[in-house]
Formats: C-alpha cells, structure tokens, sequence
C-alpha cells in the first residue's frame, strides 16, 4: 500500500467515515438497484414517510413528512401529526448527482428542519418505477442496524417513498398552496 492510500484509510478510519459506498451497505440488507440518471422532471413528485404501502401493512399513523421535489431544483419539506397541520420545516435547492440528492436549505430557514441533507435514490428491483429516498447520515445506519430479518420493511419505515409526481405545469400553483397554507417560520423559530 502506497503512503497516500495508507493516509487516506487512516484519514477515514479516524473520522469514522467507511469507504462503503451507502448502495453496497443498503445491498448488504437487501437487493435494490440505484437510480443514476434522473432529470429534474423524472425526479419531481412528493415523498412521503409514512408512504401507503407502509400504511397498509402497519396501520395509520400519528404523524409523518412530506418532501416535494419540483423540476426547478427547489424543494419544500413539511412534517404533519394528529394534533398539527401541515407545516413547512425547510425549503430550499436541491441537486442529484450519481445516486445521491443533496438538499441545500433557503437562508432563510435559521432553525433545524431535522431533515437529512443527502439521500441515495434507488429502487427495489421488482418495482422499476419506484423511487424510495435513503437518508444517508441518520436513516441508513438506523436501517443497519435494525434491519433484522425484516429489511423490506425496515427499508419502507426509513425511506420516503415517492408518491406522486410532479410536473412542471402544476408545480407552481403546488408550491404556493403548501406555502401559503403551512409556511409558519414564527412557530418553528420558537
């Protein structure tokens, strides 16, 4: 081994960063098949945890999110319970580059959305038009380790599963609606 590759194993072995690719780790799991070249308009549409499948096997929930990608590379996250309606957590740009979507917030979100910044984008192989988003910091570790003897229902408990698309002709009266019925920065300052 050549004294730059050493450094650089010791360089992620410190941070306790893996040169696993997050793929190979979810595959470790479960058979999907990554998505690597989705345009703005096959990426588009809503997201959403808990997704209706995940609803059909487990039951209603009390609470669950909502992540609108639109094909202007903006995006609007909102959260929902039983006791709060539809809220706007963050908004912001996003772009998608191999298998992973990174969002980037407004500058105007000075709170934490607690929403990840980086998701891998893959399918299951026996759904090709599926497209189910991976958080790869927070999500993909918990995946890991709770997987068990279940990892297809591990996987749909942790990935947004998309919904809906979203085209370019309803994308802007969309936008506005979320925004005008569920933007409350006052209440997520606090």
């Amino acid at each position: 081994m050549n004294a730059i590759a050493f450094f650089v194993l010791l360089l992620q072995l410190a941070s306790g960063q893996s040169s696993t690719s997050p793929l190979e780790r979810i595959r470790a799991k479960i058979t999907v098949d990554p998505e690597t070249s989705l345009s703005p308009l096959r990426i588009a549409g809503r997201y959403s945890n808990p997704s209706k499948e995940l609803v059909k096997l487990v039951g209603p929930p009390l609470r669950g999110n909502n992540l609108y990608i639109f094909p202007d590379n903006t995006y609007v996250y909102c959260e929902w319970a039983d006791i709060m309606p539809t809220t706007v957590f963050d908004r912001g740009t996003w772009s998608f580059s191999e298998t992973v979507l990174r969002l980037k917030s407004a500058p105007e979100i000075t709170w934490d959305p607690h929403l990840e910044r980086r998701f891998l984008a893959a399918h299951r192989p026996t759904r090709i038009e599926e497209i189910l988003l991976v958080g790869i910091d927070e999500d993909l570790p918990y995946f890991e380790e709770k997987a068990g003897n279940d990892p297809e229902l591990m996987l749909l408990i942790i990935a947004r599963q998309r919904e809906q698309a979203i085209g370019q002709a309803e994308s802007a009266k969309l936008k506005a609606s979320l925004m005008r019925d569920g933007w409350k920065p006052d209440f997520l300052r606090k």
